[in-house]
């Protein structure tokens, strides 16, 4: 087993909690009666200070995301892409997170039939050290049909066969 860093080991949560709670105005009151977490208790978790934090669990956790309108794939997505990067306009990016979890919640298991499918290739033939490159491929990918998706609707809305 290979050996995680100290930043891996444990990720704060309660900065986008708090973030969401802001743009969603959401109150802890609200927030205690759609999760069933008593407000107080609540309050100590979401507490603004990290030395007066009480301990969450999991469960606590994916109920909040959850009556946030998110989940826990979204929420470390989203600590993940935006550690030590600050866009200018963060919320802009939600969609994009929420799209590409989406989009990839389902892609272990379609890898897994995929290679079931080729003649001789099994998952123990996989390496780590291949996502880099399919990393790279489908960001390739994602960009090439974009663009062509921008052209398809500049096509649509500039032609002159777009009519009402």
């Amino acid at each position: 087993m290979e050996a995680v860093e100290g930043d891996e080991l444990e990720r704060d949560y309660i900065p986008l909690i708090l973030q969401t709670m802001a743009a969603r105005d959401t109150a802890q009151r609200k927030l205690a009666l759609l999760t069933g977490i008593n407000k107080s208790r609540l309050g100590l978790l979401l507490h603004s200070d990290p030395n007066k934090r009480s301990i969450m669990t999991q469960p606590e956790l994916e109920k909040i995301l959850r009556a946030l309108g998110t989940n826990i794939l979204q929420a470390y997505i989203c600590i993940e892409t935006f550690k030590g990067f600050e866009p200018p306009e963060k919320d802009r990016y939600a969609t994009v997170i929420a799209m590409l979890c989406e989009m990839f919640v389902g892609l272990p298991r379609k890898i897994i039939e995929a290679l079931d499918e080729i003649n001789g290739i099994d998952g123990s033939e996989v390496k780590r050290d291949w996502g880099v490159p399919l990393q790279k491929a489908v960001v390739k990918r994602v960009a090439e049909e974009v663009v062509k998706i921008r052209e398809r609707r500049a096509r649509i809305t500039d032609g002159d066969e777009f009519q009402i």
